[in-house]
């Protein structure tokens, strides 16, 4: 079975949530079919083109969200929170006559869904995590990081931290916590410098 996709400039991972307004008659399709089927569908980041228009380019891994909550705006639009619930990776995408993207989906597994202790030579990466969770930007998230969980530390420190959108799809891309680990601790580092 084809899942939707919903092309983005942004990177959700694992435990992201997001809020989106829709405006284009094909994800006011989309939304309605997932609300009445009550399934979610797959973000994924543009690697070329734009959210709005003709279908862009966009990389093979994303996320599987769900709809979380949902409004109708002051400006008349759909406003939904969607939240990411596991990586996917796509094949045999196609273009639908409204130009909704679909894909076959296989979810990703990795070390870090085995919920591994967090070696000690990166404590200070939940270090960094908490100082970022004292930002405005990241209010949302509030009591919502399980520090006790590695693979949580990691996704939360991979939306967060001030890096571009292809450092971020390289991190969401990642196949062991110990890969995962080394990239967060390079970018922390050069962040630093």
């Amino acid at each position: 079975m084809k899942h939707a996709l919903f092309p983005l400039n942004t990177v959700l991972f694992p435990g992201s949530i997001l809020p989106l307004q829709i405006f284009e008659q094909r994800y006011l399709n989309l939304i309605t079919d997932c609300m009445k089927q009550q399934n979610g569908f797959i973000t994924v980041l543009i690697s070329e083109g734009k959210e709005v228009g003709t279908t862009p380019q966009i990389y093979c891994t994303g996320c599987y969200v769900e709809i979380i909550d949902w409004e109708s705006l002051e400006n008349g639009l759909l406003g939904i929170t969607v939240q990411a619930k596991y990586r996917a990776q796509l094949s045999h995408s196609s273009v639908r006559d409204d130009g909704l993207l679909l894909a076959e989906v296989t979810p990703v597994r990795s070390t870090l869904d085995d919920n591994p202790a967090l070696p000690d030579a990166f404590k200070p990466l939940s270090d960094t995590l908490k100082q970022l969770l004292n930002h405005p930007f990241a209010n949302h998230y509030n009591d919502r990081v399980d520090f006790s969980n590695t693979a949580d530390i990691c996704y939360r420190l991979g939306e967060l931290l001030p890096i571009n959108n292809k450092q971020k799809q390289l991190l969401l891309e990642t196949e062991t916590t110990e890969q995962m680990l080394d990239q967060l601790a390079l970018h922390i580092n050069a962040l630093q410098k």
